[in-house]
């Protein structure tokens, strides 16, 4: 059912996107008027919490706005729906998460890279993140970003490995442009690194939990 009219927002910008199209692979990233559009549109809004102004949408009626956009651009398309998607999982976090991210303006997006790849240490009060994640498609136009790790287990500690996603505002990890590809290079799916980053408790989010 389409309650929010989603996917007729997302055909409307369809044309502007397909002219659009060569330029975003040539920017390598997506252009800030599509990021706007994308907000005016409500489709990063369809899955954030109505608290924060979001939809709450059906996430069937959100996959099918994401399938017509990538019919015209498909990293257009596959932008929307990571930094889309973001805005739920967020919503599983500590509200004084949500209240930090979008505490004072409710479009703040988020992007990630989940692989495990940096070391994490726990510290007095939370954790210690270091090192580099790939492929954070979007993150030009994030202010904060999920990030993979595995908190280290004690000797005793049974399994499986408790694997968390640690939110981290732009403060603290910068964006190394090597994002050179044939496909979806409009993406901008490039590399993060952080350097001894602080990450409090409520700032993360156990995968057991998800």
């Amino acid at each position: 059912m389409e309650r929010f009219g989603l996917v007729d927002s997302a055909r409307a910008l369809c044309e502007t996107f397909a002219e659009r199209a060569a330029e975003v692979e040539g920017l390598r990233r997506l252009p800030d008027e599509s990021i706007k559009e994308l907000h005016d549109a409500g489709l990063f809004q369809a899955l954030q919490p109505a608290r924060f102004g979001g939809l709450e949408a059906d996430p069937i009626e959100f996959f099918d706005a994401v399938l017509a956009v990538g019919g015209a651009c498909g990293s257009t398309a596959w932008v929307l729906s990571v930094l889309a998607v973001h805005n739920w999982q967020l919503a599983l976090f500590d509200l004084e998460a949500q209240e930090e991210v979008w505490g004072t303006d409710n479009r703040v997006l988020i992007a990630s890279s989940y692989v495990p790849s940096g070391s994490v240490e726990r510290v007095d009060g939370g954790y210690e993140l270091s090192g580099r994640w790939h492929f954070s498609s979007g993150c030009d136009h994030a202010r904060w970003l999920f990030l993979g790790g595995v908190v280290p287990r004690d000797k005793d500690a049974p399994p499986p490995p408790d694997m968390r996603t640690f939110l981290l505002p732009e403060s603290d990890y910068c964006i190394e442009d090597n994002w050179f590809v044939a496909g979806l290079a409009g993406s901008g799916s490039k590399d993060v690194v952080v350097e001894q980053a602080f990450v409090p408790e409520h700032r993360t989010h156990k995968f057991a939990d998800l």
